[in-house]
Protein backbone atom coordinates (compact mmCIF):
# COMPACT_ATOMS: atom_id res chain seq x y z
CA UNK A 1 0.00 0.00 0.00
CA UNK A 2 1.23 3.49 -0.75
CA UNK A 3 2.40 5.66 2.13
CA UNK A 4 0.55 8.99 1.26
CA UNK A 5 0.93 12.12 3.42
CA UNK A 6 -2.66 12.33 4.62
CA UNK A 7 -2.11 9.06 6.37
CA UNK A 8 1.27 10.27 8.37
CA UNK A 9 1.51 12.94 11.50
CA UNK A 10 1.96 16.21 9.98
CA UNK A 11 5.62 16.39 11.17
CA UNK A 12 6.16 13.65 9.00
CA UNK A 13 5.79 16.38 5.79
CA UNK A 14 7.50 18.98 7.40
CA UNK A 15 10.84 19.54 8.95
CA UNK A 16 11.40 18.18 12.25
CA UNK A 17 14.22 19.58 12.69
CA UNK A 18 14.17 23.20 12.06
CA UNK A 19 16.73 25.65 11.44
CA UNK A 20 17.58 27.59 15.00
CA UNK A 21 16.43 25.30 16.90
CA UNK A 22 19.03 25.22 19.19
CA UNK A 23 18.66 22.99 22.91
CA UNK A 24 19.98 24.57 26.18
CA UNK A 25 21.91 22.04 28.43
CA UNK A 26 23.36 22.07 32.14
CA UNK A 27 26.87 20.24 30.99
CA UNK A 28 27.20 18.58 34.35
CA UNK A 29 23.78 17.27 33.53
CA UNK A 30 24.74 16.33 29.98
CA UNK A 31 27.50 14.42 30.99
CA UNK A 32 25.76 12.53 33.71
CA UNK A 33 23.49 11.58 31.08
CA UNK A 34 26.01 10.32 28.46
CA UNK A 35 28.62 8.93 30.72
CA UNK A 36 31.09 6.38 28.70
CA UNK A 37 31.28 3.05 29.31
CA UNK A 38 33.18 0.59 27.62
CA UNK A 39 33.72 -3.40 27.70
CA UNK A 40 37.21 -3.65 26.99
CA UNK A 41 38.44 -7.65 27.45
CA UNK A 42 41.29 -9.39 27.58
CA UNK A 43 41.30 -13.29 27.11
CA UNK A 44 43.05 -16.33 28.56
CA UNK A 45 42.88 -20.18 28.40
CA UNK A 46 41.99 -19.54 25.19
CA UNK A 47 38.74 -18.81 25.82
CA UNK A 48 36.21 -16.36 24.31
CA UNK A 49 35.30 -13.15 24.93
CA UNK A 50 32.14 -11.67 26.17
CA UNK A 51 30.84 -8.45 27.68
CA UNK A 52 29.29 -9.02 30.75
CA UNK A 53 26.93 -5.72 30.26
CA UNK A 54 25.64 -3.62 33.08
CA UNK A 55 22.69 -0.95 33.63
CA UNK A 56 22.88 2.12 32.80
CA UNK A 57 22.63 2.85 36.26
CA UNK A 58 25.77 1.80 38.67
CA UNK A 59 24.41 -1.51 40.16
CA UNK A 60 26.14 -4.94 39.90
CA UNK A 61 26.97 -6.97 36.66
CA UNK A 62 24.58 -8.68 35.88
CA UNK A 63 26.58 -12.44 36.26
CA UNK A 64 28.28 -12.79 39.90
CA UNK A 65 32.54 -11.98 39.03
CA UNK A 66 35.45 -11.51 41.52
CA UNK A 67 37.16 -8.99 41.19
CA UNK A 68 40.91 -9.22 40.16
CA UNK A 69 44.04 -6.46 40.12
CA UNK A 70 44.61 -5.60 36.63
CA UNK A 71 45.59 -2.20 35.37
CA UNK A 72 42.42 -0.38 33.50
CA UNK A 73 42.60 1.55 30.69
CA UNK A 74 42.53 4.93 30.95
CA UNK A 75 39.86 6.09 33.91
CA UNK A 76 39.17 2.25 33.73
CA UNK A 77 37.56 0.69 36.73
CA UNK A 78 35.30 -2.75 37.48
CA UNK A 79 37.71 -4.83 36.52
CA UNK A 80 35.96 -8.46 36.92
CA UNK A 81 36.51 -12.06 35.71
CA UNK A 82 34.44 -15.15 35.51
CA UNK A 83 32.97 -17.74 33.46
CA UNK A 84 30.50 -17.31 30.21
CA UNK A 85 28.92 -19.21 27.42
CA UNK A 86 28.76 -19.09 23.86
CA UNK A 87 26.94 -20.89 21.51
CA UNK A 88 27.75 -23.85 23.77
CA UNK A 89 30.83 -23.04 24.79
CA UNK A 90 31.96 -22.50 27.87
CA UNK A 91 35.05 -20.03 28.41
CA UNK A 92 36.74 -18.91 30.96
CA UNK A 93 37.52 -14.69 30.90
CA UNK A 94 38.34 -12.29 32.19
CA UNK A 95 35.99 -9.20 30.99
CA UNK A 96 37.26 -5.27 32.15
CA UNK A 97 34.13 -2.94 32.16
CA UNK A 98 35.67 0.74 31.94
CA UNK A 99 33.74 3.63 32.84
CA UNK A 100 35.47 6.66 31.57
CA UNK A 101 34.98 9.55 33.82
CA UNK A 102 33.71 12.65 31.95
CA UNK A 103 34.65 16.41 31.62
CA UNK A 104 33.18 18.40 34.29
CA UNK A 105 32.30 21.15 31.71
CA UNK A 106 33.18 22.34 28.48
CA UNK A 107 36.71 21.27 26.76
CA UNK A 108 38.93 23.82 25.55
CA UNK A 109 39.23 22.99 21.84
CA UNK A 110 41.75 25.43 21.19
CA UNK A 111 45.14 23.59 21.24
CA UNK A 112 43.89 19.75 21.58
CA UNK A 113 46.42 17.00 21.06
CA UNK A 114 45.30 13.81 19.31
CA UNK A 115 47.17 10.62 20.49
CA UNK A 116 47.10 8.39 17.52
CA UNK A 117 46.08 11.21 15.34
CA UNK A 118 45.98 9.00 12.20
CA UNK A 119 43.16 6.73 13.35
CA UNK A 120 39.90 7.10 11.35
CA UNK A 121 37.89 8.41 14.13
CA UNK A 122 40.46 10.97 15.63
CA UNK A 123 41.95 12.43 12.09
CA UNK A 124 37.77 13.00 11.53
CA UNK A 125 37.78 15.37 14.23
CA UNK A 126 41.00 16.61 13.76
CA UNK A 127 40.68 18.04 10.59
CA UNK A 128 37.41 19.45 11.69
CA UNK A 129 39.20 21.26 14.69
CA UNK A 130 41.89 22.51 12.29
CA UNK A 131 39.26 24.23 10.21
CA UNK A 132 37.77 25.54 12.65
CA UNK A 133 41.04 27.55 13.14
CA UNK A 134 42.55 25.18 16.14
CA UNK A 135 45.94 24.33 16.48
CA UNK A 136 45.86 21.12 15.96
CA UNK A 137 48.83 18.64 16.98
CA UNK A 138 49.17 14.69 16.87
CA UNK A 139 51.20 11.90 17.08
CA UNK A 140 51.34 8.55 15.60
CA UNK A 141 53.41 5.28 15.00
CA UNK A 142 51.96 5.26 11.41
CA UNK A 143 53.09 7.89 9.16
CA UNK A 144 51.41 7.84 5.62
CA UNK A 145 48.64 9.25 3.66
CA UNK A 146 46.34 9.97 6.54
CA UNK A 147 49.24 12.01 8.45
CA UNK A 148 50.59 13.93 5.23
CA UNK A 149 46.24 15.25 4.81
CA UNK A 150 46.58 16.04 8.25
CA UNK A 151 49.95 18.21 7.46
CA UNK A 152 48.58 19.89 4.96
CA UNK A 153 44.97 20.82 6.87
CA UNK A 154 47.39 22.32 8.86
CA UNK A 155 47.93 19.98 11.70
CA UNK A 156 51.25 18.98 13.17
CA UNK A 157 52.04 15.48 13.15
CA UNK A 158 54.72 13.97 14.73
CA UNK A 159 56.12 10.12 14.83
CA UNK A 160 55.80 8.17 18.14
CA UNK A 161 54.74 8.85 21.11
CA UNK A 162 56.29 11.31 23.48
CA UNK A 163 55.83 13.21 26.69
CA UNK A 164 57.18 16.56 25.49
CA UNK A 165 54.36 16.22 22.38
CA UNK A 166 51.51 17.51 24.63
CA UNK A 167 53.82 20.74 25.61
CA UNK A 168 50.87 23.80 25.14
CA UNK A 169 48.05 21.40 24.73
CA UNK A 170 44.94 22.60 26.17
CA UNK A 171 43.31 19.05 25.87
CA UNK A 172 45.14 15.31 25.29
CA UNK A 173 42.56 13.41 22.69
CA UNK A 174 42.71 9.56 22.84
CA UNK A 175 40.57 6.52 21.50
CA UNK A 176 39.88 3.16 23.38
CA UNK A 177 42.77 1.56 21.29
CA UNK A 178 45.08 3.64 23.28
CA UNK A 179 46.77 2.06 26.70
CA UNK A 180 46.94 4.19 29.99
CA UNK A 181 50.32 3.88 29.97
CA UNK A 182 51.04 6.03 26.75
CA UNK A 183 53.96 8.48 27.69
CA UNK A 184 51.58 10.90 26.85
CA UNK A 185 48.40 10.29 28.45
CA UNK A 186 51.04 9.88 31.62
CA UNK A 187 52.12 13.39 31.04
CA UNK A 188 48.91 15.25 30.41
CA UNK A 189 47.66 13.90 33.79
CA UNK A 190 50.43 14.52 35.83
CA UNK A 191 50.50 18.12 34.52
CA UNK A 192 46.84 18.88 35.33
CA UNK A 193 45.60 19.19 31.39
CA UNK A 194 42.29 17.73 30.72
CA UNK A 195 42.56 14.12 28.74
CA UNK A 196 39.33 13.08 27.12
CA UNK A 197 38.11 10.70 24.63
CA UNK A 198 37.27 11.36 21.47
CA UNK A 199 33.52 10.33 21.90
CA UNK A 200 33.49 13.37 24.47
CA UNK A 201 35.11 15.74 21.49
CA UNK A 202 32.37 14.83 19.15
CA UNK A 203 29.54 14.73 22.21
CA UNK A 204 30.50 18.66 22.64
CA UNK A 205 30.70 19.21 19.17
CA UNK A 206 27.01 17.38 18.53
CA UNK A 207 25.65 19.47 21.66
CA UNK A 208 27.17 22.80 20.24
CA UNK A 209 25.80 22.70 16.55
CA UNK A 210 22.69 24.12 15.46
CA UNK A 211 21.30 21.05 13.84
CA UNK A 212 23.12 17.92 14.40
CA UNK A 213 22.40 14.25 12.87
CA UNK A 214 24.61 11.32 14.19
CA UNK A 215 24.33 8.01 12.04
CA UNK A 216 24.95 4.85 13.78
CA UNK A 217 24.39 1.20 12.64
CA UNK A 218 26.87 -1.65 12.38
CA UNK A 219 27.10 -2.04 8.76
CA UNK A 220 26.92 0.98 6.13
CA UNK A 221 27.80 4.10 8.46
CA UNK A 222 30.58 5.88 6.67
CA UNK A 223 29.23 5.74 3.16
CA UNK A 224 25.23 6.76 4.89
CA UNK A 225 26.88 9.79 6.40
CA UNK A 226 29.15 11.06 3.45
CA UNK A 227 26.10 10.48 1.46
CA UNK A 228 23.86 12.72 3.84
CA UNK A 229 26.64 15.57 3.36
CA UNK A 230 26.95 15.50 -0.28
CA UNK A 231 22.69 14.95 -0.64
CA UNK A 232 22.10 18.70 1.78
CA UNK A 233 25.58 19.89 -0.01
CA UNK A 234 23.75 23.48 -0.99
CA UNK A 235 23.68 23.82 3.62
CA UNK A 236 27.83 23.58 3.60
CA UNK A 237 27.29 20.87 5.91
CA UNK A 238 30.62 20.02 8.99
CA UNK A 239 31.21 16.62 8.83
CA UNK A 240 33.02 14.09 10.72
CA UNK A 241 33.52 10.18 9.18
CA UNK A 242 34.94 7.15 9.73
CA UNK A 243 36.27 6.67 6.39
CA UNK A 244 37.75 8.80 3.56
CA UNK A 245 34.93 9.98 0.76
CA UNK A 246 36.55 9.69 -2.90
CA UNK A 247 38.49 13.49 -3.48
CA UNK A 248 37.88 14.64 0.08
CA UNK A 249 38.62 14.03 3.60
CA UNK A 250 36.72 12.67 6.21
CA UNK A 251 36.67 15.42 8.59
CA UNK A 252 35.01 19.48 7.35
CA UNK A 253 33.93 22.68 8.79
CA UNK A 254 31.50 24.47 7.46
CA UNK A 255 27.93 25.59 8.54
CA UNK A 256 26.37 25.20 12.27
CA UNK A 257 24.86 22.02 10.42
CA UNK A 258 26.61 18.88 11.66
CA UNK A 259 26.50 15.32 10.51
CA UNK A 260 28.70 12.87 11.74
CA UNK A 261 29.60 9.28 12.55
CA UNK A 262 28.85 7.44 15.57
CA UNK A 263 30.78 4.51 16.11
CA UNK A 264 29.19 1.68 18.38
CA UNK A 265 32.40 -0.38 18.52
CA UNK A 266 33.03 0.73 22.27
CA UNK A 267 29.52 2.11 23.08
CA UNK A 268 30.71 5.39 22.74
CA UNK A 269 27.83 5.91 20.49
CA UNK A 270 25.13 5.98 23.44
CA UNK A 271 26.57 9.74 24.95
CA UNK A 272 25.54 11.40 21.62
CA UNK A 273 22.49 13.84 21.99
CA UNK A 274 22.02 14.74 18.34
CA UNK A 275 18.26 16.31 16.66
CA UNK A 276 18.42 13.75 14.45
CA UNK A 277 19.84 9.48 15.29
CA UNK A 278 20.07 7.52 12.16
CA UNK A 279 20.18 3.72 12.86
CA UNK A 280 20.84 1.60 9.98
CA UNK A 281 20.86 -1.90 11.28
CA UNK A 282 21.48 -3.78 14.57
CA UNK A 283 23.68 -7.04 13.77
CA UNK A 284 26.20 -9.71 16.13
CA UNK A 285 29.39 -7.35 16.00
CA UNK A 286 32.31 -6.79 18.07
CA UNK A 287 32.29 -9.60 20.16
CA UNK A 288 34.95 -8.09 22.19
CA UNK A 289 32.46 -5.53 23.39
CA UNK A 290 28.68 -6.88 22.90
CA UNK A 291 27.39 -10.15 24.53
CA UNK A 292 25.41 -10.48 21.25
CA UNK A 293 23.03 -8.87 18.90
CA UNK A 294 20.62 -8.36 21.58
CA UNK A 295 23.25 -5.88 23.86
CA UNK A 296 23.98 -4.08 20.29
CA UNK A 297 20.16 -3.16 20.08
CA UNK A 298 20.33 -2.02 23.71
CA UNK A 299 23.20 0.05 23.24
CA UNK A 300 21.89 1.95 19.95
CA UNK A 301 18.39 2.12 21.76
CA UNK A 302 19.92 3.94 24.35
CA UNK A 303 21.47 6.49 21.81
CA UNK A 304 18.60 6.95 20.11
CA UNK A 305 16.22 7.72 22.81
CA UNK A 306 18.44 10.96 22.96
CA UNK A 307 17.38 12.42 19.60
CA UNK A 308 14.51 14.50 18.86
CA UNK A 309 14.18 12.14 16.01
CA UNK A 310 14.83 8.90 14.76
CA UNK A 311 15.52 7.49 11.19
CA UNK A 312 15.54 3.72 11.25
CA UNK A 313 15.74 1.19 8.96
CA UNK A 314 12.25 -1.09 8.42
CA UNK A 315 14.11 -4.20 6.57
CA UNK A 316 16.62 -4.57 9.61
CA UNK A 317 15.19 -7.08 12.48
CA UNK A 318 18.17 -5.66 15.13
CA UNK A 319 16.84 -2.05 13.81
CA UNK A 320 13.30 -2.97 13.95
CA UNK A 321 13.91 -3.63 17.66
CA UNK A 322 15.36 -0.57 18.27
CA UNK A 323 12.34 1.44 16.60
CA UNK A 324 9.90 -0.85 19.02
CA UNK A 325 12.08 0.02 22.20
CA UNK A 326 12.45 3.96 21.68
CA UNK A 327 8.17 4.01 20.09
CA UNK A 328 7.51 2.37 23.73
CA UNK A 329 10.13 4.80 25.17
CA UNK A 330 8.48 8.35 24.13
CA UNK A 331 8.97 11.51 23.02
CA UNK A 332 11.06 10.92 19.71
CA UNK A 333 9.55 11.07 16.20
CA UNK A 334 10.41 7.59 14.43
CA UNK A 335 10.76 7.80 10.37
CA UNK A 336 11.31 4.75 9.12
CA UNK A 337 12.69 3.63 5.35
CA UNK A 338 13.31 0.44 3.51
CA UNK A 339 11.61 -1.74 1.32
CA UNK A 340 9.22 -3.05 3.83
CA UNK A 341 5.94 -1.99 2.89
CA UNK A 342 4.41 0.45 5.57
CA UNK A 343 8.05 2.06 5.67
CA UNK A 344 7.52 6.02 5.69
CA UNK A 345 9.99 6.44 2.63
CA UNK A 346 9.70 3.37 0.61
CA UNK A 347 12.07 1.62 -1.94
CA UNK A 348 10.24 0.97 -5.18
CA UNK A 349 13.04 -0.09 -7.15
CA UNK A 350 16.67 -0.36 -7.73
CA UNK A 351 18.16 -1.67 -11.32
CA UNK A 352 21.53 -2.03 -10.93
CA UNK A 353 24.36 -1.89 -13.47
CA UNK A 354 28.06 -1.79 -13.92
CA UNK A 355 28.28 1.90 -12.27
CA UNK A 356 26.05 1.43 -9.70
CA UNK A 357 21.92 1.83 -9.30
CA UNK A 358 18.87 3.63 -10.98
CA UNK A 359 16.92 4.14 -7.18
CA UNK A 360 13.05 5.17 -6.93
CA UNK A 361 11.13 5.68 -3.74
CA UNK A 362 7.78 6.83 -2.49
CA UNK A 363 8.52 9.88 -0.66
CA UNK A 364 6.77 11.05 2.58
CA UNK A 365 4.30 12.78 0.20
CA UNK A 366 3.29 10.02 -1.82
CA UNK A 367 5.48 11.36 -4.87
CA UNK A 368 7.79 9.35 -6.32
CA UNK A 369 11.84 10.10 -6.38
CA UNK A 370 14.74 8.97 -8.26
CA UNK A 371 18.35 9.09 -7.71
CA UNK A 372 21.32 7.43 -8.85
CA UNK A 373 23.99 5.44 -6.75
CA UNK A 374 27.27 5.47 -8.35
CA UNK A 375 28.57 3.01 -5.87
CA UNK A 376 27.50 -0.61 -6.45
CA UNK A 377 25.72 -2.84 -4.55
CA UNK A 378 22.14 -3.11 -2.45
CA UNK A 379 24.25 -1.43 1.07
CA UNK A 380 24.72 1.62 -1.04
CA UNK A 381 21.37 1.73 -1.88
CA UNK A 382 19.67 1.53 1.60
CA UNK A 383 22.65 4.17 2.65
CA UNK A 384 21.15 6.52 -0.07
CA UNK A 385 17.65 5.78 1.37
CA UNK A 386 18.57 6.97 4.99
CA UNK A 387 20.47 9.64 3.78
CA UNK A 388 17.58 10.71 1.47
CA UNK A 389 15.33 9.90 4.38
CA UNK A 390 17.06 12.07 6.94
CA UNK A 391 17.52 14.72 4.52
CA UNK A 392 13.75 14.92 4.69
CA UNK A 393 13.76 15.00 8.48
CA UNK A 394 15.37 18.13 7.76
CA UNK A 395 12.97 19.79 5.99
CA UNK A 396 14.83 19.90 2.58
CA UNK A 397 13.15 19.51 -0.94
CA UNK A 398 12.85 15.78 -2.74
CA UNK A 399 14.29 16.76 -5.95
CA UNK A 400 17.44 19.03 -4.25
CA UNK A 401 18.36 15.57 -2.02
CA UNK A 402 18.44 13.51 -5.20
CA UNK A 403 20.46 15.69 -7.57
CA UNK A 404 23.03 15.70 -4.60
CA UNK A 405 22.98 12.14 -4.06
CA UNK A 406 23.08 11.16 -7.71
CA UNK A 407 26.66 13.20 -7.46
CA UNK A 408 28.03 11.21 -4.80
CA UNK A 409 31.26 9.81 -5.45
CA UNK A 410 31.93 7.01 -2.64
CA UNK A 411 33.84 6.62 0.02
CA UNK A 412 37.49 5.06 -0.61
CA UNK A 413 37.30 1.02 0.27
CA UNK A 414 33.61 0.66 0.18
CA UNK A 415 33.35 -1.43 -3.10
CA UNK A 416 35.61 0.98 -4.82
CA UNK A 417 36.48 0.44 -8.27
CA UNK A 418 40.30 -0.08 -8.08
CA UNK A 419 40.76 -0.18 -11.97
CA UNK A 420 40.88 -2.82 -14.39
CA UNK A 421 44.13 -4.44 -16.47
CA UNK A 422 43.55 -7.00 -19.33
CA UNK A 423 39.90 -7.37 -18.72
CA UNK A 424 40.18 -7.92 -15.09
CA UNK A 425 38.44 -5.59 -12.47
CA UNK A 426 39.94 -5.22 -9.05
CA UNK A 427 37.51 -3.74 -6.42
CA UNK A 428 38.67 -3.01 -2.97
CA UNK A 429 36.09 -3.73 0.30
CA UNK A 430 36.10 -3.10 3.57
CA UNK A 431 34.43 -5.72 5.07
CA UNK A 432 35.50 -7.70 7.53
CA UNK A 433 31.84 -9.15 9.07
CA UNK A 434 30.06 -12.49 7.67
CA UNK A 435 26.47 -9.80 6.63
CA UNK A 436 29.09 -7.30 4.86
CA UNK A 437 30.93 -9.97 3.40
CA UNK A 438 28.19 -11.99 1.69
CA UNK A 439 26.67 -8.60 0.62
CA UNK A 440 30.09 -7.32 -1.25
CA UNK A 441 30.67 -10.58 -2.68
CA UNK A 442 27.19 -10.55 -4.35
CA UNK A 443 27.53 -7.20 -5.83
CA UNK A 444 30.81 -8.58 -7.65
CA UNK A 445 28.85 -11.51 -8.92
CA UNK A 446 26.42 -8.99 -10.37
CA UNK A 447 29.71 -7.12 -11.91
CA UNK A 448 31.52 -9.98 -13.05
CA UNK A 449 31.51 -11.25 -16.38
CA UNK A 450 33.20 -13.86 -15.16
CA UNK A 451 34.39 -15.96 -11.64
CA UNK A 452 34.66 -13.78 -8.60
CA UNK A 453 37.85 -14.14 -6.54
CA UNK A 454 38.08 -12.90 -3.10
CA UNK A 455 41.39 -12.00 -1.29
CA UNK A 456 40.14 -11.79 2.41
CA UNK A 457 42.52 -10.59 5.43
CA UNK A 458 40.78 -11.82 8.36
CA UNK A 459 40.69 -8.91 11.30
CA UNK A 460 41.75 -9.78 15.37
CA UNK A 461 41.73 -13.11 16.88
CA UNK A 462 38.63 -12.66 19.20
CA UNK A 463 36.36 -11.85 16.09
CA UNK A 464 37.86 -14.22 13.97
CA UNK A 465 37.05 -17.01 16.69
CA UNK A 466 33.98 -16.22 17.00
CA UNK A 467 32.35 -15.15 13.92
CA UNK A 468 35.19 -17.15 11.90
CA UNK A 469 32.36 -20.07 10.87
CA UNK A 470 30.42 -17.53 9.42
CA UNK A 471 32.77 -15.33 7.81
CA UNK A 472 33.74 -19.14 5.77
CA UNK A 473 30.56 -19.79 4.81
CA UNK A 474 29.82 -16.26 3.75
CA UNK A 475 33.16 -16.62 1.57
CA UNK A 476 32.03 -20.03 0.04
CA UNK A 477 30.28 -17.53 -2.79
CA UNK A 478 32.85 -16.83 -4.03
CA UNK A 479 34.49 -18.90 -6.86
CA UNK A 480 37.90 -18.83 -5.44
CA UNK A 481 39.32 -17.33 -2.04
CA UNK A 482 42.89 -16.77 -1.20
CA UNK A 483 43.07 -16.23 2.56
CA UNK A 484 45.42 -14.18 3.81
CA UNK A 485 46.59 -14.37 7.94
CA UNK A 486 45.00 -12.69 10.37
CA UNK A 487 45.15 -8.90 11.39
CA UNK A 488 46.63 -8.24 15.18
CA UNK A 489 46.42 -11.60 16.19
CA UNK A 490 46.87 -12.10 19.77
CA UNK A 491 49.53 -14.81 19.30
CA UNK A 492 50.51 -17.21 16.14
CA UNK A 493 48.73 -19.58 17.25
CA UNK A 494 45.93 -17.89 17.57
CA UNK A 495 45.95 -16.80 14.43
CA UNK A 496 46.68 -20.03 12.59
CA UNK A 497 43.82 -21.85 14.58
CA UNK A 498 41.88 -19.35 13.78
CA UNK A 499 42.35 -18.74 10.15
CA UNK A 500 42.47 -23.05 9.76
CA UNK A 501 39.01 -22.76 11.43
CA UNK A 502 37.92 -20.41 8.89
CA UNK A 503 39.35 -22.16 5.84
CA UNK A 504 37.34 -25.23 7.62
CA UNK A 505 33.87 -23.52 7.26
CA UNK A 506 34.62 -21.96 4.16
CA UNK A 507 35.72 -25.47 2.11
CA UNK A 508 32.64 -27.16 4.32
CA UNK A 509 30.06 -24.67 2.37
CA UNK A 510 31.93 -25.68 -0.73
CA UNK A 511 34.61 -23.01 -1.32
CA UNK A 512 38.35 -23.20 -3.12
CA UNK A 513 40.37 -21.48 -0.73
CA UNK A 514 44.47 -21.04 -0.95
CA UNK A 515 46.43 -20.07 2.55
CA UNK A 516 49.15 -17.61 1.43
CA UNK A 517 51.48 -16.29 3.86
CA UNK A 518 51.08 -12.04 3.38
CA UNK A 519 50.78 -9.59 0.53
CA UNK A 520 53.37 -10.37 -2.38
CA UNK A 521 52.53 -14.37 -2.22
CA UNK A 522 48.56 -13.01 -2.26
CA UNK A 523 49.32 -10.77 -5.54
CA UNK A 524 51.08 -14.21 -7.09
CA UNK A 525 48.41 -16.42 -6.32
CA UNK A 526 45.56 -13.92 -7.60
CA UNK A 527 47.57 -12.78 -11.15
CA UNK A 528 47.56 -16.48 -11.85
CA UNK A 529 43.79 -17.26 -11.01
CA UNK A 530 42.61 -14.43 -12.74
CA UNK A 531 41.40 -14.06 -16.44
CA UNK A 532 39.17 -11.61 -18.55
CA UNK A 533 35.94 -11.17 -17.22
CA UNK A 534 37.29 -11.74 -13.58
CA UNK A 535 36.19 -9.25 -11.07
CA UNK A 536 39.37 -9.98 -7.72
CA UNK A 537 37.46 -8.18 -4.49
CA UNK A 538 40.38 -7.27 -2.15
CA UNK A 539 38.97 -7.63 1.10
CA UNK A 540 39.22 -6.77 4.75
CA UNK A 541 40.77 -3.76 7.41
CA UNK A 542 44.42 -3.70 6.97
CA UNK A 543 47.27 -4.15 4.30
CA UNK A 544 44.69 -6.05 1.98
CA UNK A 545 44.01 -2.40 0.84
CA UNK A 546 47.35 -2.72 -0.66
CA UNK A 547 46.94 -5.52 -2.73
CA UNK A 548 45.25 -3.80 -5.53
CA UNK A 549 48.03 -1.37 -6.75
CA UNK A 550 50.20 -4.73 -6.64
CA UNK A 551 48.11 -6.59 -9.14
CA UNK A 552 47.99 -2.82 -11.12
CA UNK A 553 51.53 -2.93 -11.72
CA UNK A 554 52.74 -1.82 -15.08
CA UNK A 555 53.45 -4.17 -17.63
CA UNK A 556 57.21 -4.44 -16.73
CA UNK A 557 56.47 -5.88 -13.50
CA UNK A 558 56.58 -9.50 -13.30
CA UNK A 559 52.90 -9.66 -11.87
CA UNK A 560 50.64 -10.64 -15.12
CA UNK A 561 47.32 -12.01 -15.44
CA UNK A 562 46.53 -15.34 -17.41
Amino acid sequence: MACRADALPESHVRPIVGPGSQRAYNWQTLWQLSTLRVCMLTHRHGGFRQCQRRDQSTGPLQRPATRTPSSPAVGGRSVTSGTTSLRGVTAVVETRYVEIPPPASPLDLGRPHFVGICGAGMSALAHLLAGRGAQVTGSDLRMGEAAAALEEAGCRVRFGHDAANTAGASVVVWSSVIDAANPEIVAARAAGVPVAHRSHVLAQLVVEADRSVVVAGTHGKSTATMMLADAVGHLLPSWVAGATPVGSVNGHTGSSLLIAEGDESDRSVAQYRPDVAVVLNADDDHPETFAGTGDVVGTLTDFAVGAKALVVCADDAGARKVTSRVRSHGGVQVVTFGETAGADVRLLSAEPSQKGSAVTVLDLDGTRVSWTVRTPGRPAVLASLAAYTAGRVLGERPESLAAGLSGFRGVRRRMQLVGERRGVRVVDSFAHHPTAIAADITTARELAGGRVIVAFEPCGSTRVRVLGARMGVALAAADEVVLLPVRDAVSSSASLASRGAMEEAAVGAGARVRQVGGLAEAADVVAALAAPGDVVLTMGVGEVAGLGALLLAPADRPLTFV
